[in-house]
């Protein structure tokens, strides 16, 4: 996977930690990974397609979940309701979005799908026979990892 693709990604999540939630974000080692399982008990999924296609998730613990949101909303989440799961897919919706404009700046033309999220460790997303990327995020207040499976035009 090029990092024309997956740098977009990181910096976009950065940006939107660090002025929406006020975080510093360390990068943790970037794998390849051939699990299908979700890493996180609330994951963030969107579908990708157009130049590059496939689908990136955003996975993370019910814990940050929570911590997230209440910074998103500006209140306390003492539980993982309807009201914090929304704030949650529209931040994968913001971090897609923004790396989206970003993979135009570098030739890939796409559209993204609304975000759905899967609770749950474990679950699978299968991404057929698409490569997934993981970047890990450590936030001060737990973790999140970028999951990438994203094909593109080998022409490129």
């Amino acid at each position: 996977m090029k990092a024309g693709i997956v740098n977009p990604f990181l910096e976009s999540a950065y940006t939107f930690l660090k002025k929406e939630l006020n975080m510093e974000v360390t990068r943790g080692q970037i794998r390849l990974e051939p699990s299908k399982a979700t890493s996180g008990e609330v994951n963030v999924a969107i579908g990708v397609t157009g130049d590059a296609e496939g689908t990136v998730a955003y996975c993370m613990s019910e814990r940050t979940a929570k911590s997230i949101a209440s910074g998103l909303l500006g209140e306390p989440v003492p539980v993982f309701n309807d009201l914090a799961e929304s704030a949650i897919a529209e931040m994968g919706n913001i971090i897609t979005g923004h790396a989206a404009a970003g993979l135009e700046e570098h030739g890939y033309v796409c559209k993204l799908s609304p975000p759905i999220i899967i609770t749950g460790k474990g679950v699978v997303i299968s991404t057929l026979d698409i490569q997934r990327l993981v970047i890990p995020l450590e936030l001060p207040l737990g973790y999140l990892e970028i999951c990438v499976a994203l094909r593109y035009d080998p022409r490129r």
